[in-house]
């Protein structure tokens, strides 16, 4: 049972009287349940306890479950139903958290508590109960004469209502979905999702059907999952009907004997599946099985988790499908390219594309001395390839750095002004057009024309975009196969040669998109070296670079092809070689590669040259820019029967060429990355103010791009002894951003003095900048005071996101002050608000890198940080501004698209 506190307070006249009203309660005949309550409660209210839990032996009398907790409803639900073993209880009261039993630390853990009173309730020499109370300091000695006459309470409880009135306590039901809720979320297998909800539910609540339906787009339900039903299945409309209910309730609700429910239950319980609902989960019960509040707040958190698991589930199969398109689109490049005859080698792609797509409409066009012409087409009529002239006008002359030209509406697109009326008679609404290239030559277009209805999505356009490189390279072998029939042995030599050209073009787009995603140098290097195993069919990899005094070459990524021989190849081959050995400086100096023998291994590796002995094979090829030799990429062969060739290292070489270009932009990228914070972080105070009564914490946290951002704070202790602080947010990026961080941070210093009034400070502050800032500029700025004697907050803001405040119970309020931005407009006033600011409450000052970090098209928000601030109150300023940006990363997939800046005050 869940008790919902009443005024706390550490009032000895309050305190008893609490005590007092529960015993009165007992008195007048409450139930057992009411009794504890009352006594939690009070138990809570005399001790002046962030939570109070009693415990009640189970009939086995092994354990002792959790029945009553008097704490916020958060921690309430997670706390119902959790056990302790008897044998654990201690014989007399315990206030030492390090030996109290481990469910009562971690319930300690959960509510930040440092203080702990833990006593035995003990009826006939056995233990019966235990009242545990827990806040974040140490009880005194009042508060503990509390708990001990509240623990009286309870064993009085027990005692007037007989031991077995404990049956009508709340069944551990809580405890079993709490379970089941943590089963779901460890992970599950995606395509059965629907089905382990169900019979999770039905299993930990002692329901006799669990149904789970699926919310569909005008929020039709569909059943998804079914557990316990009849056979035959009875008609189940009704219960839909019940279940829809479910989708405009907050919380479970429970229909009783309702006229709809099937036979054998009286009892429907539904309740929504997450915010926004992913479906309904629906239990009907039979006679008697009705759940109480207890196992209705428990099927509340379970739902929460089974959305999670649902959603997880979801994407999981959106993940298989796209990867089972991409495998398909594969196989149309492996089925075009095995055909030597053209025609064929189009019609299939083109049929394979329309169906994997989806689309109706596409084509595939040649170029010929006349123009264009239409090779091989699906659903076209009129005079389309007048269109398909006109996209490849553009792609080989306006748009040509592009790649991939797509236009949503082919009528109102002004750059084919010259083709609508043909779009029109062929009843084109939409393109996408692919250059087809080989060996910088465009020898035709792949163009897709779907209905306005049905755009492609983003990986449709980049499946293209790859395929018809393949494709491309199918049309010239089949042309050539078609003109050359006579040479067959040099056709399938050139066959051979541009399927080898795809296989490195291949590994040169998972090379660039590894880079592409991650910007790292490390994820690019360790993208070569499992591109080259896969691609070349070789055992193992490894890419060296020098250190920094050139005297030695250290491995930075390999992969090997086997997992099990993983460890022991990294033994032998995960070493540093001498960089002023022989053949590595041959390799620096002129860029040639050379073959590992018995006779290299003293310098380059002694524990290689006994399987080299025995049969591996090793080359080692540069890895080079134009300009100079970055790397050494090594190849080996653990196979005697299959060693490295001459036609390997060449493939090795075509690829080190290629990946070079990304593995130079990696380690640029890293050192611009790193100049970048090093500037941006330059204008941040070096250190933090100490001012009596007040604990500062600030954190900075550059974004994943490589541009100066323009987060700027800084604070200043004022005559009066208040800490000013302003946070600010300018426009733009780059040096012009950082000029004018360094001139934000130069007004607040040479204002803040004479004008220290938050109103006062930004319209002065608001007429520098307007003379100082580009037009078309502007910078957000907050600025507070901190008065630490008096206990007083004052704000005022220019357009940036107010600055919150958490109070000592958590509640959160924001300082909203509203105010123009800076630099638009002089002679502006700022409004200024007031706040108080008791011990223990903080300032949360930010700018909005954090609230709109996004996963998902979704952003962070301020109720997200409101709920981590107040959770983690107790947490020092720096820790809590290190929570704030950590959970901030954490949502936003671990990289920020944004700087994000938090400056934390709190009062001592």
């Amino acid at each position: 049972m869940a008790v919902q506190p009443g005024q706390r307070g550490g009032d000895a006249a309050a305190a008893l009287d609490a005590l007092a009203s529960a015993g009165i309660a007992v008195a007048e005949g409450a139930t057992l349940t009411e009794a504890l309550g009352r006594v939690a409660a009070a138990a809570r209210q005399a001790s002046d306890a962030t939570v109070a839990l009693i415990r009640v032996a189970e009939p086995a009398g092994g354990q002792l479950s959790a029945r009553v907790v008097a704490a916020p409803p958060a921690v309430a639900a997670e706390l119902e139903g959790s056990r302790l073993a008897a044998a654990d209880l201690p014989g007399e009261p315990l206030e030492d958290l390090d030996a109290a039993p481990e469910p009562v630390l971690r319930a300690a853990i959960r509510v930040g508590a440092r203080g702990l009173l833990l006593i035995p309730v003990m009826l006939a020499g056995r233990p019966v109960a235990s009242l545990e109370l827990l806040r974040a300091r140490p009880f005194g000695a009042d508060e503990r004469r509390a708990g001990l006459v509240a623990a009286a309470q309870v064993a009085l409880v027990l005692r007037a209502f007989g031991l077995d009135g404990m049956r009508e306590l709340p069944s551990s039901a809580a405890p079993a979905l709490e379970l089941a809720g943590d089963a779901l979320a460890a992970g599950s297998d995606g395509a059965r999702t629907a089905e382990q909800v169900a019979r999770l539910a039905a299993e930990a609540a002692g329901a006799a059907v669990a149904l789970v339906w699926e919310r569909g787009p005008d929020d039709e339900l569909s059943l998804a999952a079914s557990h316990g039903l009849a056979e035959p299945a009875p008609d189940l409309l009704g219960v839909r009907v019940l279940a829809a209910r479910a989708l405009v309730e907050p919380q479970p609700v429970n229909v009783v004997r309702d006229v709809l429910l099937p036979r054998g239950t009286t009892v429907a319980t539904a309740l929504p599946l997450g915010q926004p609902p992913v479906g309904v989960l629906q239990l009907l019960y039979s006679d008697g099985g009705a759940p109480g509040e207890p196992e209705l707040a428990a099927l509340a958190t379970f739902g929460v988790r089974a959305a999670h698991a649902l959603r997880a589930g979801a994407r999981a199969r959106v993940l298989a499908d796209e990867l089972e398109r991409t495998r398909a689109l594969l196989a149309v490049v492996g089925q075009a390219t095995a055909q030597l005859s053209l025609t064929h080698t189009l019609e299939t792609a083109v049929e394979r594309i329309a169906e994997l797509l989806g689309v109706d409409q596409l084509a595939v066009y040649l170029r010929e001395e006349g123009g264009l012409l239409a090779a091989a087409g699906r659903g076209l009529a009129g005079p389309h390839g007048r269109v398909a002239e006109g996209l490849l006008e553009l792609v080989l002359g306006p748009l040509r750095g592009r790649g991939v030209v797509v236009f949503d509406a082919v009528a109102r697109e002004p750059l084919l002004a010259g083709v609508e009326e043909a779009a029109a008679e062929a009843g084109i609404e939409a393109a996408l057009a692919v250059p087809l290239i080989v060996q910088e030559e465009t020898i035709g277009l792949l163009a897709v024309y779907p209905r306005r209805r049905r755009p492609l999505t983003e990986n449709d356009v980049s499946l293209l975009a790859a395929l018809a490189g393949q494709l491309a390279v199918a049309v010239q072998n089949a042309q050539l196969h078609d003109d050359l029939q006579d040479k067959q042995r040099r056709l399938e030599a050139t066959f051979e040669s541009e399927q080898e050209k795809a296989r490195q073009l291949r590994a040169l787009y998972e090379i660039s998109r590894s880079f592409a995603q991650s910007l790292s140098l490390e994820a690019t290097l360790e993208a070569v070296t499992r591109t080259v195993v896969d691609v070349l069919d070789v055992d193992a990899a490894v890419i060296r670079m020098p250190d920094a005094r050139r005297e030695l070459l250290v491995p930075r990524a390999i992969h090997v092809a086997d997992a099990t021989l993983s460890d022991a190849a990294r033994t032998i081959l995960f070493r540093p070689q001498p960089f002023g050995a022989q053949e590595i400086q041959r390799l620096f100096r002129s860029g040639q590669p050379f073959r590992m023998d018995e006779s290299q291994v003293g310098q380059l590796g002694a524990l290689l040259g006994p399987f080299l002995a025995r049969g591996w094979t090793a080359a080692v090829v540069p890895v080079s820019t134009p300009a100079e030799v970055i790397a050494s990429l090594s190849v080996l062969s653990f196979r005697p029967g299959q060693p490295i060739t001459d036609e390997t290292i060449d493939a090795v070489l075509a690829i080190a060429g290629q990946a070079a270009l990304a593995i130079d932009n990696a380690r640029l990228y890293q050192q611009q990355k790193e100049f970048a914070d090093t500037m941006q972080r330059s204008l941040l105070p070096r250190s933090q103010p100490e001012v009596p009564g007040l604990d500062v914490g600030e954190v900075y946290e550059s974004s994943a791009t490589v541009e100066v951002g323009g987060d700027v704070y800084d604070f200043m202790e004022l005559a009066d002894g208040r800490l000013a602080v302003v946070l600010g947010d300018v426009t733009g990026h780059g040096i012009e951003a950082t000029a004018d961080m360094a001139m934000a941070k130069f007004v607040f210093r040479s204002l803040a003095r004479e004008h220290p009034e938050p109103g006062d400070f930004l319209a002065s502050a608001n007429d520098v900048v307007v003379g100082e800032i580009a037009s078309g500029k502007f910078i957000t700025m907050v600025y507070v005071t901190i008065d630490a004697k008096k206990g007083e907050v004052a704000c005022a803001g220019a357009g940036h996101p107010p600055p919150r405040v958490v109070l000592p119970d958590g509640t959160v309020e924001g300082l909203e002050a509203s105010g123009l931005v800076l630099g638009v407009d002089a002679g502006q006033t700022y409004e200024e608000v007031r706040a108080e600011l008791p011990s223990g409450s903080a300032v949360v000052l930010y700018t909005d890198g954090v609230i709109e970090a996004r996963s998902d098209g979704e952003l962070y928000g301020t109720e997200r940080l409101d709920a981590l601030i107040s959770s983690r109150r107790e947490l020092s300023a720096k820790e809590l501004a290190l929570a704030v940006v950590a959970d901030c990363r954490s949502f936003a997939g671990g990289e920020l698209s944004d700087d994000a800046a938090v400056v934390v005050i709190k009062r001592a």
